[in-house]
């Protein structure tokens, strides 16, 4: 018996070893970076987020290492810690790269980005450490105003555009090709959310893969400053004074908007 538990463990550690292993070999392979950028009025539409401090321009999701096709690399390392970061850099990170989840520290966001995401391009060079990833992400962030990029084109806040409209304001800019995405849920249905920008490993600006040009329309929601509380897509009141359940279908629209951003 004790034999056959001992093989069990080493086979289960091999399995493990196997998966890590992979994850540095799909690592070194990935082909592009993608850089997203959120609009938060979007994203607070859907997730209680903290309304009082919410952002009116757009800010950081993500660096990721991306392939063209087949599964992107993922969690190829469990270690973080925030004090590699300059602390200049933190204090533009804290305003671009905020964790606008309510009740949740921007670190804690910033640290499952480099676990999932940024350790996974240690081979490229400029993005080989946590200093380095974070300092780059800040830096792409001020190149691409995405704000300022859609106004300079007159795509502004409040209204309503074509997926190739907002598509071809990024093109004039950029050059290339960047992905649309939007809100599928049911309380924010078709209101744009994030615009991804792909980047060669010499962070070079090329054409994103399976990008949409449509003429679906996207609402561009503007930050309603006198009643944040609008935003929200608060789950239906049960008529109990003692607060509110959450129906299954918040669940549906709240797990089809994760599936778009993931």
């Amino acid at each position: 018996m004790i034999v056959w538990y001992a093989m069990r463990l080493g086979l289960s550690v091999a399995m493990l070893a196997g998966i890590r292993f992979q994850d540095f070999v799909e690592a070194e392979k990935f082909d592009f970076f993608t850089f997203s950028l959120q609009w938060p009025v979007t994203f607070c539409r859907v997730i209680k987020c903290k309304m009082s401090s919410m952002p009116n321009f757009w800010t950081i999701h993500g660096l990721w290492p991306s392939n063209f096709t087949g599964a992107n690399p993922r969690k190829c390392s469990d270690f973080f810690d925030v004090s590699h970061i300059p602390k200049d850099v933190i204090t533009e990170m804290n305003e671009k790269w905020p964790n606008l989840i309510k009740n949740e520290p921007n670190e804690k966001f910033w640290s499952t980005q480099w676990k999932v995401h940024g350790s996974c391009a240690e081979s490229v060079p400029g993005v080989q450490n946590i200093s380095q990833y974070f300092t780059k992400a800040v830096k792409l962030a001020e190149m691409y105003n995405i704000k300022e990029i859609l106004r300079s084109r007159n795509v502004t806040e409040g209204k309503s555009y074509t997926i190739s409209s907002i598509q071809d304001a990024m093109k004039r800019n950029t050059t290339r090709l960047s992905k649309i995405t939007w809100s599928k849920s049911k309380c924010a249905r078709n209101w744009l959310f994030e615009i991804r920008i792909c980047l060669d490993k010499q962070f070079g600006v090329i054409n994103c893969p399976n990008v949409t040009k449509s003429t679906l329309i996207l609402k561009y929601p503007n930050k309603d400053l006198q009643s944040p509380q609008a935003l929200r897509c608060d789950p239906p009141s049960t008529g109990h004074s003692s607060g509110h359940l959450l129906s299954p279908f918040f669940f549906i629209a709240f797990l089809s908007f994760l599936s778009n951003i993931l």
